[in-house]
């Protein structure tokens, strides 16, 4: 193999023969003299071929690596070299979803791309550029062209994303991003239904509307579907040492409050064939029979009972509760119940998919969104426990919901925005330097409050 390391701007700093192999998670680049370089996948921002058998790797620092002479080698290195470039950009990114994806190579706004499902979000990584993240929460529809080939997402403060290159995998693309749009949804509506027992379909319809994965809905617009809306969901979700907090909170500004699921609590089956009911199967499909179960009624409570996603039958309050992090006892005495893993064909050894109650506390991060009138927005997670008081810079509802938006492309991690990012040691700076996301929360950022005895007077010193 030979190889050439062109600085940005031209200049060539090295270039002889030696070998490339993906190793320890990175790229490495041994000359038969010289030092040895590694190139961390992340830091790949595109990899193109300008010329017949010339792999040329453009780095996130301006530099370029050239690979020639890989022989045989060169298919095997560029598919491991993709792959792995995929996982590192959203770990280190910060961009990784819900659960575990399911992948499509494919095309993004014309540019070939990895395109990656999660539970809560579509990841598109591209060859070149910048990887993005668009929660299906944010997702206003789902439309293609007359030839059902090309898929157009419909996402607010950017034009509609456009996919396509998917060939036979478009419809399968397609059917699954609706499936887990819906799904998304659906897990929303049987939470909230669990929290508001007393509340009618119509209204929880429209409660949930608001309520969307992520995505903060203000006080008023609660309240508008029915006076103890906001009031009921704020007292199931708060934890009792944050309860005197959010009180004070609420008397500061506008209010928003939202509800983000963080863990996936979903275990695919096992057994010696592929167990086919889902752990998240939708409840009706279009012939309105209930996933693989029997039609009417009946298939749609024996779906419920093997999904999570279904009405919880007894078990609602107890598991939406154990959610969010105030669960106890959730299984029957005799460790049964319609929720809990189990062999159903014994002799073959098959157990269908379930939800794992060890994962559950808490899978659902409740949160409270604070407009004061000092033009300070304050971020409150109600249900976790050491999470500080975060307080950003903010003019008015529209930049609110762009924090919000902000918030849920980070999933929530609050980590990297109070962290130094300055430092070579610092293992956010990449992400500080190259998602907008966490950029525009870190320029934004005042301060923290910790929940102390202090805290009170802590909040009011960031406040001015």
């Amino acid at each position: 193999m030979r190889f050439r390391l062109i600085a940005d701007g031209g200049a060539l700093l090295d270039e002889g023969d030696g070998t490339a192999e993906l190793a320890g998670g990175a790229l490495l680049v041994t000359p038969h003299n010289g030092a040895v370089l590694r190139v961390a996948p992340a830091d790949v921002v595109e990899i193109s071929e300008p010329e017949p058998y010339t792999v040329r790797l453009a780095l996130s620092d301006g530099a370029r690596l050239e690979l020639t002479r890989l022989g045989h080698m060169r298919t095997q290195l560029l598919a491991e070299l993709a792959d792995a470039r995929v996982a590192d950009t959203e770990r280190v990114l910060l961009l990784d979803g819900v659960g575990t994806p399911e992948t499509f190579p494919g095309a993004a706004d014309g540019a070939p791309a990895e395109l990656r499902l999660y539970d809560d979000a579509l990841v598109v990584v591209p060859t070149g550029g910048l990887a993005e993240k668009f929660p299906y929460a944010f997702i206003r529809g789902v439309t293609t062209d007359p030839t059902g080939y090309t898929v157009f997402l419909d996402v607010p403060g950017r034009p509609p994303v456009t996919v396509g290159r998917l060939a036979r995998r478009t419809g399968e693309f397609l059917e699954l991003l609706r499936t887990r749009t819906g799904a998304a949804a659906g897990r929303t509506a049987h939470f909230l239904a669990a929290l508001l027992p007393g509340l009618g379909p119509v209204a929880l319809r429209s409660v949930a509307a608001l309520l969307r994965d992520g995505l903060a809905a203000a006080r008023t617009d609660l309240e508008a579907v029915e006076p103890t809306v906001f009031t009921a969901l704020l007292d199931a979700a708060c934890a009792p040492d944050r309860a005197a907090g959010a009180r004070q909170l609420l008397t500061s500004g506008t209010a928003w409050l939202g509800f983000k699921q963080t863990v996936s609590v979903q275990r695919e089956g096992s057994g010696a064939s592929p167990w086919r009911d889902s752990a998240r199967p939708p409840v009706l499909d279009h012939d309105g029979r209930a996933g693989h179960f029997a039609s009417g009624a009946p298939g749609m409570f024996a779906a419920a009972a093997m999904s999570f996603d279904g009405p919880f039958d007894a078990y609602g309050p107890t598991l939406a509760y154990g959610m969010l992090g105030f669960g106890a006892g959730l299984q029957t005495p005799n460790g049964g119940g319609p929720h809990l893993p189990r062999q159903v064909f014994p002799h073959e050894r098959v157990t269908p998919a379930y939800t794992d109650y060890d994962a559950l506390e808490p899978a659902v991060l409740a949160f409270l969104l604070v407009l004061t009138p000092s033009g300070h927005l304050v971020y409150e997670v109600l249900n976790a426990p050491d999470h500080a008081t975060y307080v950003f810079t903010c003019r008015d509802a529209d930049q609110a919901a762009q924090l919000n938006r902000a918030l849920d492309l980070l999933s929530f991690r609050v980590e990297g925005i109070s962290a130094d990012a300055s430092s070579a040691g610092s293992q956010y700076r990449k992400a500080a330097q190259r998602l907008p996301a966490l950029r525009v929360l870190r320029e934004r950022f005042t301060g923290r409050a910790i929940h102390t005895e202090a805290w009170s007077s802590q909040l009011d010193a960031l406040l001015g």
